[in-house]
């Protein structure tokens, strides 16, 4: 791979690219809000998680000085190895419901711990999550939120 990272094409909006392992480059999530970027990321990095792999992507947006020109806000590994002894401890035997309210806790905690910059093994996010209601899960997230905006 180029030692000199060069932006992807287009006006300056926020992107994320994967590299490959032949040190391709692909766009895999893009917009004007950083946010949608944090948020696509958070939940690929769970995904990978859940698979025991890691992607690593290079952040763009737009410079702070001028609009029109390009900042490299650098690269971040998301995902890693998990097992199956994680895997239950991650989410033990539930209900088909709780499966899902469980997940839904997983993906705003995680896009959440993504936006503010933080990386957390799925098991510790896990562990949070679990005892949690949405209401307490979604007051955490906006917390973490207004924590990065400051």
């Amino acid at each position: 791979m180029s030692s000199t990272l060069k932006p992807p094409p287009g006006t300056p909006r926020f992107v994320a690219m994967s590299r490959d392992v032949a040190g391709g480059r692909t766009v895999v999530a893009e917009s004007p809000a950083r946010q949608a970027v944090d948020l696509a990321l958070g939940a690929m990095a769970q995904t990978a998680a859940a698979r025991g792999e890691e992607f690593t992507a290079d952040l763009w947006g737009p410079s702070d000085s001028s609009p029109a020109e390009w900042r490299y806000d650098g690269s971040t590994t998301y995902g890693g190895q998990t097992n199956s002894a994680a895997a239950g401890e991650i989410a033990p035997a539930l209900t088909a419901r709780e499966q899902r309210e469980f997940d839904q806790r997983m993906q705003t905690l995680s896009a959440a711990l993504g936006r503010a910059g933080i990386t957390a093994a799925a098991t510790e996010v896990a562990s949070v999550a679990r005892p949690l209601s949405a209401a307490s899960t979604r007051q955490i997230a906006q917390w973490l939120d207004s924590a990065r905006q400051q």
